[in-house]
């Protein structure tokens, strides 16, 4: 989807075009992030709170292992290039934020799925911006709105659904981006830049 305020008519390197398309918009780690949060609703019901609680954490590590394997079981083959490096450094985002988790783990644990949600949804705005696609601003606004609406209204007995409804709304989007993704841009009038 194209983002509004980006000039239809761009020009793009052919490293970050091939980056988009051969990794379809980065769709397959949304859809592995949506199995972290899926399973954390399911394992609220079955789980020790302190079990849980460290679920919710230290989980957050197995995305890049089941993003992976999302990677290899659809078949997607990529060259790396300096995109690829870009989007890690996008993502240890969530990672540096982690001492943030641990000191609300000890002030409130309730607050802990509220404020990872918000943690998760603001390293997308960097995405939207490699992949130029609104879908991941529009994830970031609905994220960070979902984890404030938790934190300031929803009783604690309720707050994990957010799980439940995050991980659907990532896993919604992480289908919609790769399935646009498999003709990138579209909505852009682009010109390839070969250099």
């Amino acid at each position: 989807m194209r983002i509004p305020f980006v000039p239809k008519n761009v020009m793009i390197h052919k490293d970050r075009y091939e980056f988009i398309q051969q990794y379809r918009g980065g769709g397959f780690m949304q859809i592995a992030s949506s199995i972290y949060w899926l399973l954390a609703f399911i394992l609220t019901y079955f789980l020790d709170k302190t079990i849980l609680m460290n679920y919710y954490i230290f989980g957050g590590f197995i995305i890049p292992i089941v993003g992976y394997v999302t990677y290899k079981l659809l078949q997607l083959k990529a060259a790396p290039n300096q995109y690829t490096s870009l989007v890690g450094f996008a993502s240890a985002i969530t990672a540096c934020c982690f001492p943030i988790l641990l000191l609300i783990r000890d002030y409130d644990l309730q607050m802990i799925l509220p404020v990872l949600c918000i943690i998760s949804s603001s390293h997308l705005l960097i995405l939207g911006w490699v992949h130029l696609d609104y879908l991941y601003m529009i994830k970031t606004a609905i994220g960070v709105c979902l984890g404030m609406a938790f934190i300031f209204s929803v009783p604690s007995e309720y707050i994990h659904f957010i799980c439940l409804i995050y991980g659907f709304i990532t896993l919604v989007f992480g289908v919609i981006i790769h399935v646009a993704s498999k003709t990138p841009l579209k909505g852009y009038d682009f010109q390839i830049i070969d250099e």
